[in-house]
This record gives structure tokens, sequence and C-alpha cells, in this order.
């Protein structure tokens, strides 16, 4: 089968270029495989294509929520293909696409998908055509992102849909009509065992990846400040961390300053050395834009406990592999977890291999490229069938019309029709 992949390759900007690098030799192997990291440029390294092979070639679109993948999106909103969505929140990715083009107009995007109540508060949010940030505090923006995931517009041209949580599965089946499939993210970690690490001395928490709004770590330190022995842990920080200055105040007030590192972007090797002399590490995400977390992967690899929110895909993880907080109780939650740790009455090590077995059993990237190879010619099938009816109808009703004004009326119609009829022949396919 011929695929043309779209995706970020950057594996130190992005996990979705890092998780791309893991898969291309695989993809290679099991696809006759064109790689672009945007609309014109093509990564020759993988490339076996040519151009007529290419106008032939299933699209295959990664999309996240960044401005990294404007251009994908630009092209999977021209041609049809099928969209692998990494994140359901894709406000960032409009508001990054929306500054790029004067002509795109991102509330009307909004009213279209969500009605005028959602539009007007998109204004008040968003008011100037700049996009600039408007609101009053952060709960409005997480209200807004969890309720208005705005991924219709981006996905609108798609023939299929890949995602990697029963969350995101259930909302994007809630408003698209196309074949969707939900195959658990992949990873290719390090052989052998999870380090085996001694449990003296400080306590070493890490944190990896953005630290956005989202990742809570102004919670987590208000919750550590709280607990009876604070001095018992350490927190180092890796990738991008948003408003250090900020954080690293809040660290002072609370006397916790020496006890929290800036570390910042370091290459893969560097980051696998740092979990492996870890004991912990925090991912909490709230809200949540609805995927899974390679981050986590990651540390399921090194046999490390998490820390994480009891919301979306980290809810429908067993309660065994990770530590689990509720959002409505987070405070508490995490400082009932921070004491349990310092009393001894907390399994870091049970957790933490019950994450690497759980790693090893659902996240393999062969079980996922066998998943995708079943599922990408029954989109073309799907597609190919759906064409006909819609074709079909499309001549009864012109046969029906006097001129092309009068069609246009029934153009709601046709596609609750086309729709209903492609709904039929699936349930007719499952029998």
């Amino acid at each position: 089968m011929n695929i043309r992949w779209f995706s970020p390759l950057d594996a130190e900007k992005t996990e979705i270029g890092r998780y791309t690098q893991a898969l291309l030799p695989y993809l290679k192997k099991a696809f006759s495989l064109g790689v672009a990291t945007d609309a014109t440029e093509v990564y020759q390294e993988f490339t076996t294509e040519t151009h007529a092979w290419a106008v032939k070639a299933l699209n295959i679109y990664n999309i996240g929520n960044s401005a990294m993948h404007t251009g994908i999106v630009s092209r999977a909103m021209e041609q049809p293909g099928v969209v692998i969505l990494h994140d359901i929140s894709l406000l960032e990715l409009g508001l990054a696409y929306a500054r790029e083009r004067p002509d795109f107009d991102l509330q009307e995007m909004v009213i279209n998908e969500y009605g005028a109540d959602a539009g007007n508060l998109f204004f008040h949010l968003y008011g100037e055509k700049t996009y600039r940030w408007c609101g009053d505090s952060q709960e409005q923006y997480d209200e807004f992102v969890t309720s208005y995931p705005l991924f219709e517009a981006f996905t609108a041209n798609a023939l299929g849909i890949i995602v990697h949580s029963d969350y995101a599965l259930q909302r994007v089946k809630a408003r698209y009509s196309g074949p969707v499939i939900k195959l658990d993210l992949p990873y290719q970690g390090r052989g052998g065992n999870p380090n085996d690490r001694q449990f003296t001395g400080p306590l070493e928490i890490i944190f990896c990846g953005h630290a956005g709004p989202n990742r809570r770590l102004k919670q987590f330190l208000s919750a550590w400040a709280a607990v009876s022995q604070p001095r018992f842990f350490r927190l180092s920080l890796y990738g991008n961390i948003d408003k250090v200055d900020e954080l690293m105040a809040q660290a002072a007030e609370l006397g916790l300053a020496d006890l929290v590192k800036i570390v910042g972007f370091v290459d893969d090797e560097v980051l696998d050395r740092a979990i492996a002399s870890s004991h912990l590490a925090l991912n909490l995400r709230n809200p949540t834009i609805g995927e899974a977390s390679a981050g986590q992967l990651r540390y399921w690899s090194q046999g490390i406990a998490s820390i994480v929110s009891d919301v979306g895909w980290y809810s429908e993880l067993p309660d065994n592999v990770v530590l689990k907080v509720s959002p409505d109780l987070e405070q508490g939650g995490l400082i009932s977890i921070m004491e349990n740790i310092v009393s001894c009455e907390q399994g870091l090590r049970d957790i933490g291999m019950a994450g690497h077995r759980y790693l090893q059993g659902h996240h393999s990237i062969e079980r996922y490229i066998d998943a995708m190879s079943d599922y990408l010619p029954s989109v073309i099938e799907n597609r190919f069938v759906s064409s006909i009816v819609d074709n079909r109808l499309i001549g009864i009703m012109a046969s029906m019309c006097q001129d092309v004004e009068d069609a246009v009326l029934f153009e709601g119609t046709l596609a609750k029709i086309a729709m209903m009829l492609r709904e039929v022949e699936e349930v007719q396919n499952h029998q």
C-alpha cells in the first residue's frame, strides 16, 4: 500500500517528531512510503516515492496542537487523507493558523462548529485579529479548550481518523461520521529491565515536557509546601518551562527554591539517565486535551512511578500503574500521596514495575503498525462506497431540479441521506 506520511520530524522539539522517527523504519517495511514535514519539504532518507507513485498515495496527516502543524493541516484541509489526531483540543493550532493567514477567521470557525454563544465567548477571550489573549483568568482558558476542542474544521476532509485514547474516540465520534479507530500510542524504549533504583536519601521527582498551565506545576508547589517534611523531596524540570521567573518566585515564597532545579532541554540519552536516577515522575494534565502521553510511556520504560491527573486517557489506565489524583481534590490528593511516600506507605517500586509491564503489553510499535495496516485499506474501501452513494444521490437530485439554485435547496437533505446510507452500509458490513 502507498502512503505519504506528513509529520514534524525534529525529535528534539516535539514528541510527535520523536514518535515519527521511531515509526519510520517500520512504516518503510510495511508500506511504500513517502515522508514530508509539511506541504513541500520531503524527508529523503525514508522516501521511496516517484512522482507518479506519489499521486496515488494515501496521505496520512499527523496533527497536534501546536504551530508546528500549520503547514500539515493546511494540506489536510485541501487534500483528503487519514488524520492521526494527537490532540483533541486544537485551539493553539487554530490560533497559529489564523495568525499566519489573515483570510482565515477563527471566530467564524468557532461559530460554525459550536454556535453563536461559543463565538461570543471566543471574541471575549481573543477579540483582536492578532488573536492575543484578552481573557481574565486561566480558568476561562481551561473551560474553553475543554468545551470547544475545534478539531472539526481541520479534519473536515479526513477519510478516517486515528486517535490514541477512548476519551478521544468518544469525542471524535460524536462530531465526525467517518471511520474512527483507537490505537494504543506506540513507544520504542531502550532494551533490558528498568533501572532498579535505590530509595535512599532525598526522593528525586522529575518533570519532562512543555510546562504549560495545564501541567499544574504551581498547584504542585503549593501542595508540596504543605507536606510535613517538604525537604524529603527534590524536583528537576526538563523541557520547555513556561514563566520560569514566576515559578521560581513562588518556590522561593514557599521555601522550596533550593529544592527545585530548572534544567530545560536535553538530548534523549541525558533525559533517559535523569529519569533512571529519579524516583517519581510528575505528569499532571488538567484540563486534558484528550490524548495519550508519550512522556508517560517514557517513564514506564524506566519503571518509574508517576503522579497523574485522573482525567482523559489517564482515567482509562489501571489503578496499579500510576498514582491518580482527582482534579476536584487535587491539593489534598497530592499531599496525601507525598505524605504516604514520606512514611514509606507508598509502593513506588511496585507501581513503576506494573507500568513497565503495561507498556510492554499494550504499546509496541509492531502492534501499532499491524493495526494501522488493517485499518487503512478499510478507509479506502469505505471512501469508495461512500463516493458511489454520493454520486448516485447527486444524479438523482440533479435530475429533479430545474437549475442549480434549486439543487442548492437539497444540499442539507442530500448530506443527511448520504450519511444515513453510509451508516446502513456500515451496519451491514458488520453483520
